[in-house]
């Protein structure tokens, strides 16, 4: 039996992993401690020439002007000028914990535009007088320790401290003759493997479609799949969905709010998978996958404090076919430092279609979350291989979960009161406890069958960074690895 040794004494091998948490502790101190300060003083480009008047940044577009249109002096808060604000416009300005932000713009002194709305123009507005782009780098850290406890004839798992992704990333809004949104995102996962990570651009407020993305994303099929990592319950996606699930992949996706966001819908064509992160293992392929969402039950309490109570139903739906004629399924017990305990190997067949059923319910700091998913195989014999996970989570700090109904997913989390060293806040903590099940087993193909049992303390110390624990108890039969796991896990994460 083979299984994967990482490293055999972190602690003398991980220097790097742990001089980052060093560096990630000593950064939240500095940042926890001082009080929230105003923004950062205004950079000018060109501090050279004379003072000039720059628009007021919260004044509607079409108010501002200029006293000196030929002055090329110019200013992080400087919007996108009006029509009479010919010539060349930016800035940079760092927020703490909102990232470096920037802005630019050049305008021509000629009024050529076709929108609906100046601010917030619908596609295709055409805009031939100006180029403009505005928004903020940042990045984001995650870096994790286990310790592996091996049992019923499981062999042994070396314990290890990681990096578990990095990510620096770009995103904002522009107008290049249509307006649209972009996100340029690198990610390192485990072991500095690189991958091209929520890379696309997003065309708003299309009449009847919504929102169109195109680039490489992972596409919206489930709540754990749909959401940012950043925003998950536990430290990685339940075993069924990291199996069963899609991953990162290249394509284009519709996707809007309907019936006053009451629901919401969403389709996609993609192709050609990126990295080998979580999801499903097929790599050369071409899928389509819509989902469809509805609150039966919304409500919003208290508006001033966030509280939400709802009841989320979902369906979606998988086609795939693969290019080389193999499909294939594996999974982790929800640790990425733990070897594979379900794994198919390549399956020949062609075709796959799979569909899935979503729930959610929120009520104050209650909440309760479970998917079903389903994937038939067409190959020589025909296989069906499934899953599922239900969890419940309370936050003790009275916090909610913030669900998000333009997207029909769970969005971030902000504590009601921040932590500080100072005992003015304690930021937000939260339970839960995940149950999940996988079965990789049908006929000639015997992946496997994993049971997992999750508990987690998540701490919130504000919006930006948490600290997690995760306990996982996994069983594996029926497959390529027979036995018990037991997984003690942390995680340090940050971003701006």
């Amino acid at each position: 039996m083979n299984h994967r040794r990482i490293r055999t004494s972190w602690l003398q091998k991980d220097r790097n992993g742990l001089a980052l948490l060093g560096l990630g502790i000593l950064l939240l101190t500095a940042c926890t401690t001082v009080p929230k300060a105003p923004a950062s003083p205004v950079l000018e480009i060109n501090r050279h020439r004379p003072a000039a008047t720059f628009p007021n940044k919260a004044a509607p577009l079409h108010r501002r002007t200029r006293k000196n249109a030929q002055q090329a002096t110019t200013s992080v808060r400087s919007a996108t000028p009006s029509s009479a604000q010919a010539g060349l416009h930016g800035g940079l300005d760092w927020r703490g914990w909102q990232g470096l932000h920037y802005e630019g713009s050049a305008q021509h002194p000629r009024d050529w535009k076709w929108t609906d709305d100046e601010k917030e123009p619908s596609f295709p507005s055409i805009f031939l007088d100006r180029l403009t782009m505005k928004g903020k780098f940042g990045a984001r850290v995650d870096l994790d320790a286990a310790a592996f406890a091996p049992a019923d004839g499981l062999g042994p798992v070396a314990n290890d401290v990681q990096v578990r992704r990095w990510r620096v990333y770009t995103t904002g809004d522009a107008i290049v003759v249509v307006p649209f949104s972009y996100t340029l995102s690198v990610v390192a996962v485990a072991n500095n493997n690189f991958v091209l990570d929520d890379t696309f651009l997003e065309f708003k407020r299309i009449p009847y479609l919504g929102t169109f993305k195109v680039g490489a994303f992972i596409p919206r099929m489930g709540l754990e799949t749909s959401a940012s990592s950043r925003e998950a319950t536990f430290m990685e996606w339940s075993s069924a969905v990291e199996a069963l699930g899609p991953r990162i992949s290249i394509g284009g996706q519709f996707s809007r709010p309907v019936f006053r966001e009451r629901a919401t819908w969403s389709l996609g064509v993609f192709t050609q998978s990126l990295g080998a992160d979580v999801g499903d293992a097929t790599k050369s392929f071409v899928r389509a996958i819509g989902r469809a969402t509805w609150l039966p039950f919304y409500e919003v309490p208290d508006p001033t404090s966030g509280s939400q109570r709802l009841l989320h139903v979902g369906l979606n739906a998988n086609f795939l076919r693969s290019d080389d004629a193999t499909i294939r399924y594996q999974t982790r017990p929800e640790s990425r430092m733990a070897p594979l305990l379900a794994n198919t190997g390549d399956i020949p067949a062609k075709d796959m279609g799979s569909y899935g059923l979503e729930v959610a319910w929120l009520d104050g700091p209650w909440s309760f979350q479970g998917e079903y998913l389903s994937n038939y195989v067409t190959g020589a014999t025909g296989q069906n291989f499934y899953g599922f996970y239900a969890y419940g989570s309370y936050f003790f700090t009275g916090e909610s979960r913030h669900y998000d109904t333009t997207t029909g997913f769970f969005a971030r989390l902000k504590p009601r009161q921040d932590f500080s060293f100072s005992g003015s806040g304690l930021g937000a903590v939260e339970a839960a406890l995940r149950f999940s099940y996988v079965d990789l087993s049908d006929g000639p193909v015997k992946g496997g069958i994993l049971r997992s049992l999750t508990a987690g303390l998540n701490w919130y110390l504000h919006a930006n960074s948490k600290l997690r624990f995760n306990y996982v108890f996994a069983s594996a039969s029926g497959g390529p690895v027979v036995g018990d796991l037991n997984v003690f896990e942390t995680r340090f994460e940050f971003d701006f």
